[in-house]
This record gives structure tokens, C-alpha cells and sequence, in this order.
């Protein structure tokens, strides 16, 4: 319990820390955005460049790791859309954005300090097999789920709905994608890899302070952002997301990866799994228009709970 308690302390001391800097008004959100923007375009990209480019992974099999997450995800999120959409009774796009709260765990703000401090740089190279591809397919899974909710949303109204064609929609994503800096940092690691070269001591002089920001900065930055969420609408509805997000998600990828992964790589798989829904779910309600006060209270509900349950799953997991 002790070896928890060092483990978990510190990463919600920083989210604290961060939360309170931006209540007392010591910090504004001009400061909250520059360093949540330095943490995504600077610190994380860093730290996967170096991780993927210094990384061992023992000949494990990608593929079965991604079937084993992707497998919770395709359990939760079916669920948080089904929960809204038959127990609240909300519309389709809104039961799109509860799915994303279910389903779409904070992997750079929480489970990447959480995998560094229980399982250290060795816990670092199966997180950075599911980073390479979390962030594009549950984007584009978001995306295509959100354009056929609005569109079957106005037919339902009796509103004629316009249809982007799926290649736009993909086209439009692969370029955002090529311009986000995890993204880039993530090709750049495995392109150097590919070079059978290390990294030169003094370039890693420079490089190894910066990723080692990464971790205290994001959990700081979480904090900041935090207090810009409140808990709204129904909180009942709220509560059940987070639990799929929680619980439900991870003990999925338990249930799967257990036959399938290695104890250190099935262990970072549920560890990323029970890592609370991020901004990315607000930002999908934000750009539609629907479920904003749903993934808002989901972000900061499961944040807050995920105190509790990441100890737990960490007390499970051994």
C-alpha cells in the first residue's frame, strides 16, 4: 500500500497543485493554455521521440496489445452512447459524445505519469505502442459516429441533412493529424529507430530534461484546465459514464489481454484503460454543439473518482 501511495500522491498532488494555482487566481488561463499547448507540442512529443527511439519491446506483438485495448474500447463506448441515449433519453450526436467519455481515456495527461511512475521507462514502450494509434482511430471513429448522428438528428427533425462524403472527412483528418505534434513526434521516433543509430549524448543532454517535463507538466496543466469544468445536467447519467470509463473499460482489457500479453505489458494496458475521459470528449461536444454539459461533468467527475479507482486498479494489478 505504501509503494501506492507514492505512486498515486504525486500525480494528484500536481493535478491539486494545478487546480489550485488557477482557483487563487495565481495563475491565469493565458498561462493555462500556454502550458497545456507546451506539454502537447513540446514536452509529450519529446519524451515519445526519445522513448520510441531508446525503446526495447522483447518481441512482444503489437497487434495483440491493440486488440486487447481497442477490445475495452469497442465494450465501453457502445455502452456510454446505449446509456445516454436509452436511460437519459438524449439525441444521437449527444449519445456519440457520452460513448467518447466512456471510451476515450486521458492517455497523455494521466496515463502516461501514471505508467512512468508504477512501471518506470520499461512501462513507457507499450504505452507508446497504443499512443501510435490511439489518437488517430478514436478521432476518426468520433468524426464519422458524429457526422452520421447530426445528419440522422436533422432527418429526424425533418431537416434535409447535408453529407460530407467519408473520403473528405478522412482527408481533413489525415491532415490534421500530420500537423499534431504527438503525431510527429511518434513518426520521428520511429524513423530514427529505423536508422539503427542512438541518439548522440549531447543531443540527449538537451532532450532528457525536456521529456522529463512531460509527466509533472501535464498532471500540472490537467489541473489548470480543471477548473474550468463544473459538474452540470444530470449527474446520475454522469456517474454511470465515468464508471464505464473506470471500471467497466478496464476490466474489459483485463479480461481480454490476460491470455494474450506478457504481466508488464497487460498491466500498462488496463493501467491506460482506467485513465479517466480527457478533454477530447468536450472538445467533440464543443464542435457539435450537443452533450457539453455531459462531457464536462464527465472530465471532472472521473478525474476526481479516478483517485480512488487508478489506486485500486494499481492495488489489483499488483
Amino acid at each position: 500500500m505504501q509503494i501506492i501511495v507514492l505512486i498515486t500522491v504525486p500525480i494528484f498532488g500536481l493535478i491539486a497543485a494545478g487546480y489550485a494555482a488557477r482557483a487563487s487566481g495565481l495563475l491565469g488561463d493565458a498561462v493555462a493554455d500556454a502550458l497545456a499547448r507546451f506539454v502537447f507540442a513540446v514536452a509529450v512529443p519529446v519524451l515519445l521521440f526519445r522513448t520510441l527511439a531508446r525503446a526495447e519491446f522483447g518481441g512482444e506483438n503489437p497487434v495483440l496489445l491493440w486488440t486487447a485495448y481497442f477490445g475495452g474500447v469497442c465494450v465501453a463506448w457502445p455502452l456510454g452512447t446505449l446509456l445516454a441515449r436509452k436511460v437519459g433519453g438524449l439525441d444521437r450526436r449527444t449519445g456519440v459524445v457520452a460513448g467518447v467519455a466512456a471510451g476515450f481515456s486521458n492517455t497523455v495527461f494521466i496515463a502516461l505519469p501514471a505508467v512512468e511512475r508504477a512501471y518506470g521507462q520499461a512501462g513507457l514502450a507499450p504505452l507508446l505502442v497504443i499512443l501510435s494509434v490511439h489518437l488517430p482511430l478514436m478521432t476518426a471513429a468520433g468524426t464519422l459516429l458524429l457526422e452520421g448522428a447530426a445528419a440522422a438528428d436533422l432527418r429526424a427533425a425533418g431537416t434535409p441533412a447535408p453529407r460530407r462524403p467519408v473520403a473528405q472527412i478522412l482527408a481533413s483528418l489525415v491532415r490534421a493529424f500530420l500537423r499534431n505534434a504527438i503525431i510527429i513526434g511518434i513518426l520521428a521516433g520511429g524513423a530514427w529507430r529505423l536508422t539503427g543509430l542512438t541518439i548522440p549524448p549531447l543531443l540527449d543532454e538537451i532532450l532528457a530534461p525536456l521529456a522529463g517535463t512531460a509527466g509533472p507538466l501535464a498532471l500540472f496543466s490537467l489541473g489548470m484546465s480543471l477548473r474550468r469544468f463544473g459538474l452540470r445536467g444530470d449527474l446520475g447519467l454522469t456517474l454511470g459514464i465515468v464508471g464505464l470509463s473506470l471500471v467497466v473499460m478496464p476490466a474489459a482489457v483485463w479480461l481480454i489481454a490476460a491470455p494474450l500479453l506478457s504481466p508488464l505489458w497487460l498491466k500498462v494496458a488496463v493501467l491506460t484503460a482506467a485513465a479517466p475521459s480527457g478533454v477530447n470528449a468536450y472538445l467533440f461536444a464543443t464542435n457539435v454543439g450537443a452533450g457539453e454539459k455531459l462531457a464536462a461533468s464527465a472530465t471532472l467527475l472521473g478525474t476526481c473518482l479516478s483517485v480512488v479507482s487508478l489506486s485500486a486498479w494499481l492495488v489489483i494489478l499488483g
